[in-house]
């Protein structure tokens, strides 16, 4: 989920209208934990990728985004993460996509401590040397570059690595996660794929509609991606992907990233860790273990769950709605998982997984180095 309007500061201060302070009773950002030593061993060595998240403000513009504070930069250097996939698409306009490049390669240059752009493949290892934070281009739909699919070269050439097909609205390559689960990929589609393929480009299915999903998977000679999702079979949203989708992805070699968002269900307001752990085990036990990893959809620095929080998610869905861009249940609750809202959720992840009996091995993989095996296979050198 990405925010599309732009909504005044001023609306925080209106409270939680429309949800009421009940909502939000038992909900409160995750506190520090300590994880155990070997997990954090395994943490600090691993290759930590994040599939879909931002060292910005991100779902909800509050705060106001655009500015990389002292707080957030503190947060990417505590996160221990070593990449991210981060949206500079905008569904709305291919200027509007240009200037998103612009602004972050611009954050880039001003903060060559924290953040490294990543190129190739090898400057994941770069990052995590240095103790950088990679960003990698991605878009979340390509609704921008209309039928003109050129473009596509265009973006590489931007450093543009990862490429979602859809939103979850229809564009011109397919069908978004709001339409019909058996509408599908176009032909246009297919070409963008073969041409996404030839360019070393990974071709991202997140939002997709379940066929979307397994057309692209079809049409791909290269492994493709499920960037941030859940599983169906675990809750009945359209935001989530079938079984027969996740499996497709995992057949072409790809990955499936879990997110962090209100669609993995209720428990009872908002999604918990321990349904968040459902959807993961889930699609291990689905995909295998060389198959899934996380892609949170969610900003590095905690978001402060109050009542002023939650009545800006409600604006921003019904804006979002308005725009034809939302999906059902984004404004029931946090745009989080509140016992994950952290910024060193990745850790704490692992450190699931290691109560949960999985190996260091599985857990390595999960935590980023499935999508590391993946970018070295699609992307060129």
């Amino acid at each position: 989920m990405i925010g599309e309007s732009e909504i005044s500061r001023r609306a925080f201060a209106a409270g939680a209208a429309g949800l009421g302070l009940s909502a939000l009773a038992g909900i409160a950002p995750a506190a520090a934990e300590t994880v155990p030593p070997a997990v954090a061993a395994l943490y600090k060595k691993a290759i930590v990728i994040d599939a879909l998240a931002s060292p910005d403000t991100w779902n909800v513009p509050y705060p106001p985004p655009g500015e990389l504070t002292p707080e957030k930069l503190a947060n990417v250097r505590a996160s221990g993460i070593t990449a991210v996939n981060l949206t500079v698409g905008k569904p709305g306009g291919l200027e509007g996509t240009v200037k998103e490049i612009s602004k972050w390669l611009r954050h880039i240059e001003a903060h060559p401590d924290h953040f490294l752009l990543v190129k190739r493949h090898a400057d994941l290892a770069a990052a995590k040397k240095a103790g950088k934070l990679g960003i990698i281009f991605g878009f979340q739909g390509m609704g921008m570059i209309g039928e003109d699919l050129s473009l596509i070269e265009t973006f590489d050439g931007l450093w543009v690595k990862i490429m979602q097909l859809t939103y979850n609205d229809k564009n011109p390559l397919g069908a978004g996660s709001s339409s019909p689960d058996n509408e599908g990929l176009t032909s246009l589609g297919r070409e963008a794929v073969a041409r996404m393929n030839s360019l070393g480009i990974l071709v991202d299915t997140g939002h997709a509609t379940p066929q979307t999903v397994i057309d692209a998977a079809a049409s791909s000679s290269k492994p493709i991606t499920c960037s941030h999702t859940g599983a169906r079979a675990v809750y009945a949203s359209q935001r989530n992907q079938t079984d027969a989708a996740l499996r497709a992805v995992s057949n072409t070699g790809g990955v499936v990233g879990i997110y962090l968002m209100p669609f993995l269900g209720r428990d009872p307001v908002s999604p918990s860790r321990a349904l968040f752990m459902k959807h993961l085990v889930h699609t291990l036990n689905l995909c295998g273990e060389d198959h899934v990893g996380i892609g949170s959809d969610q900003s590095i620095t905690p978001v402060d769950i109050s009542p002023a929080y939650m009545d800006i998610v409600r604006k921003t869905a019904e804006a979002r709605q308005k725009a034809g861009i939302g999906a059902p249940g984004e404004a029931d609750g946090p745009v989080a998982v509140p016992d994950l809202n952290s910024a060193r959720r990745m850790e704490i992840i692992a450190a699931e997984l290691d109560r949960a009996k999985y190996p260091a091995r599985v857990i390595e993989k999960v935590i980023g180095g499935n999508f590391d095996r993946l970018f070295r296979e699609v992307w060129k050198a």
